[in-house]
């Protein structure tokens, strides 16, 4: 069975992150060919690029890299993505027009939700300052984590075993998930 996952990090949080990197271990511990997109932001970069400019860049960046994958010669495909990059992976999905798909969305944008399908997995805090009111329009689907009292990074500033303990279950959410959906 042929398997790929692509990872598509958010902006100023790249492939090598905890919330992508332990994840992406575990998808690529059941069988997954893995591919890293690398268009983030330098993290310590103090330029201040609109979002939308990253947005564009980074998509066109992943069409120019991802163009020659016949995705459609898989049988299993998972995208992981985070923040920014859940926008990328939800319109690079619908540009290439396959249904094989399984969508890890990790913090996902307001921009994201309405290309999420109920299949999906989401995961995110309660506090998420890029999703105001995760909890509500996260509702109608189904696979939805939501870690009370976090915000967009999903780690605490003060207390870092809760943020090691959160890696832990992002990581055990996401084994469960390709369990569950026999990936």
């Amino acid at each position: 069975m042929k398997k790929l996952c692509v990872v598509f990090p958010g902006r100023r949080y790249s492939c090598d992150r905890s919330l992508l990197y332990f994840p992406s271990r575990i998808i690529e511990s059941y069988g997954f060919e893995m591919i890293y997109m690398h268009y983030d932001v330098n993290r310590e970069s103090t330029e201040e690029i609109p979002l939308s400019e990253n947005i564009d860049t980074a998509f066109e960046y992943c069409r120019q890299h991802l163009k020659d994958i016949d995705f459609n010669s898989y049988d299993e495909i998972v995208f992981l993505s985070k923040s920014i990059g859940t926008i990328i992976a939800a319109d690079y999905e619908q540009s290439i027009k396959c249904d094989k798909i399984f969508q890890i969305f990790i913090t996902p944008l307001d921009e994201t939700l309405p290309l999420i399908e109920d299949r999906d997995l989401i995961i995110c805090g309660d506090r998420d300052q890029f999703l105001p009111g995760a909890k509500t329009k996260l509702a109608p689907y189904p696979n939805t984590y939501i870690f009370p009292g976090f915000s967009h990074s999903l780690e605490s500033k003060t207390n870092y075993r809760l943020s090691i303990k959160t890696i832990n279950d992002v990581s055990s959410i996401v084994d469960l998930y390709l369990k569950t959906c026999e990936l």
